[in-house]
């Protein structure tokens, strides 16, 4: 297959061995159809497919055991008397968000990684490479802080993966943590140490780049994470992203110096964002995956740079390939492969090690959180379209939970942070439901702040998004026609006008509190408990719902527009 230098990961070689310009418009709906239907981006390229015998079974990738270093991170490519020819071909990618998917479905972990190395080994250089948020938000994540993942992708054989920042959930300690688990290599070009400028994880194996020897092409791999990664998620005080432009160009320039003929980098940003970046920097030579799961047929050129994006999770895998002549890349080819029409079709069966990995840790989480906790004589509301828009019935337990529990004034809980995107019906409440609908390791903060910075949080909240707030002990209006800052029309508290002078005590999740979705006006107010002395959210949820027994949760009014 190729060969792989790991200046941090030195096992790659025997891990491997050992396992085998211009529409970004997503589309839904139709996509699935278009590609099963045409077959000519998907099941089709797979009869030639030669890793799985005639009864199905998966072969081992026999030629990734001639893999040899070659080349370092830190040092330079062995020159070669004539300029490299050859393909190279990517097999992309995860943003699988902590989760196994349905094992019970086409589409899952066990088959996404059989059907990747089934494209992988019908190339005589392929590179399986993932774009980052895999670790978490599941109710996996939340039990065993995303090693669940990297299990199944070692036992899977990834190759390269890039930070996301849903990554960077459980904190950066349990990262690196991965890390230190992790067969694969990590890069990035701008997730870094604000005290030694290097990469994020350095010392546990992760690097800003590695150069990767297929055939006589060498290949530059980096990454790059979201740059508002830092207020969405827990990166710590000491993990910083230093915009975009300036530090891919500074790792590209070093991966050409070393000698890179393509340039690569796995790619957690938006769609647009990885647009200008292609527009702004010059030598790279395709980017791939996308942090807003965008879906394109075909792959963007801008600049001389291949962008392709096959939507996140397990329904799509993308095979592009790019083509070398004389050192210059000359053309390029991309195949959308459909995960669970290759399953209806005969051609995918579950990878028999990822899918044993992801059984077991189902099992243990069966053991764990498949018990009934209470029961709800309503549907509860935790809808993406609702958490984040407006008041909803789940949303006002959870926050008085909170409340409650923190023995606070107010509280108010972002939005962004109550997943799942589902309308539960009346019946029993599991524990699993609860901890997947507050999948994210988020302890209670209490803290004081004024009447004028609970305010200015709710105008902030009016915005909508991740960060709009559900609220406990408070009410309030709001007119969005309003210019930001004129928003807010009314607030009570506990049933008063609320006294933009005086001092009240807001719960919250150490999220918010640390100034997440960009709240900053909470990062230095005074903490009467803090993040380490709160209880995890899901369980105070879990808690108030086992003691209540049965919950009837209502809309009451608590945010009203104009």
């Amino acid at each position: 297959m190729y060969a792989v230098s790991r200046s941090n990961k030195e096992d790659l070689e025997a891990a491997s061995a050992d396992r085998s310009e211009n529409d970004t418009t997503n589309t839904p709906v139709d996509r699935r159809k278009f590609l099963s239907a045409t077959a000519t981006l998907g099941v089709a390229g797979l009869a030639g497919c030669a890793s799985s015998s005639d009864d199905g079974t998966e072969q081992t990738d026999e030629a990734s055991t001639d893999a040899e270093e070659t080349t370092t991170s830190s040092g330079t490519a062995e020159s070669t008397s004539e300029p490299a020819t050859g393909e190279v071909t990517l097999v992309h990618d995860t943003h699988v968000h902590g989760s196994y998917g349905d094992l019970e479905e086409a589409a899952n972990i066990a088959t996404y990684f059989d059907l990747m190395n089934q494209i992988a080994d019908n190339n005589d250089h392929s590179i399986k490479v993932g774009s980052g948020d895999d670790l978490a938000t599941s109710i996996l994540s939340a039990q065993f802080d995303g090693k669940h993942i990297v299990d199944a992708f070692n036992e899977g054989g990834l190759e390269f993966d890039t930070f996301g920042n849903h990554d960077f959930d459980r904190g950066p300690d349990v990262l690196r943590d991965r890390i230190s688990d992790s067969e694969f290599q990590w890069v990035s070009a701008n997730a870094r140490n604000a005290q030694t400028g290097d990469v994020f994880g350095a010392e546990q194996g992760a690097s800003q780049y590695e150069l990767v020897s297929a055939g006589d092409v060498t290949v530059g791999l980096t990454g790059i994470i979201n740059v508002e990664a830092p207020t969405i998620t827990t990166m710590g005080e000491t993990t910083e992203v230093p915009g975009l432009e300036a530090p891919v160009e500074a790792v590209v320039t070093e991966m050409r110096d070393d000698g890179a003929d393509l340039v690569v980098v796995l790619s957690h940003v938006a769609s647009p964002a990885a647009v200008e970046l292609a527009e702004s920097v010059d030598g790279i030579d395709a980017i791939v995956g996308d942090h807003a799961a965008t879906f394109s047929e075909e792959p963007q050129v801008v600049n001389d740079t291949v962008l392709s994006f096959v939507d996140d999770e397990y329904d799509y895998l993308g095979e592009l390939t790019l083509t070398v002549e004389d050192g210059e890349r000359t053309d390029h080819s991309l195949t959308v492969y459909d995960t669970a029409a290759a399953v209806d079709e005969g051609r995918v069966e579950p990878h028999p090690g990822v899918l044993e990995v992801a059984e077991s840790y189902e099992s243990k989480l069966s053991d764990e959180l498949d018990v009934v906790v209470g029961e709800t004589t309503v549907p509860l509301d935790a809808r993406e379209d609702t958490v984040r828009s407006e008041e909803s019935n789940f949303g006002n337990y959870i926050a008085d939970a909170l409340r409650s529990h923190g023995n606070a004034d107010v509280a108010i809980q972002n939005g962004g942070g109550i997943r799942t995107d589902e309308l539960y019906p009346e019946g029993d409440i599991t524990r699993r439901m609860v901890y997947s609908v507050l999948p994210f390791g988020n302890n209670q903060v209490t803290i004081e702040v004024t009447g004028e910075t609970l305010v200015e949080a709710l105008e902030l909240s009016s915005t909508g998004g991740g960060g709009f707030l559900q609220v406990s002990g408070m009410r309030y209006t709001y007119d969005p026609d309003k210019s930001k800052g004129d928003r807010v029309t009314e607030v009570t508290v506990g049933g008063e006008p609320l006294d933009t002078e005086a001092t009240y005590t807001v719960a919250t999740n150490g999220f918010t509190a640390t100034g997440g979705d960009s709240y900053t006006m909470f990062q230095d107010a005074p903490r009467i408990i803090d993040a380490n002395e709160g209880e995890l959210l899901s369980v105070i949820v879990e808690d108030a719902i086992e003691e209540d027994g049965t919950i009837s949760p209502s809309v009451e009014g608590r945010i009203k527009t104009e």
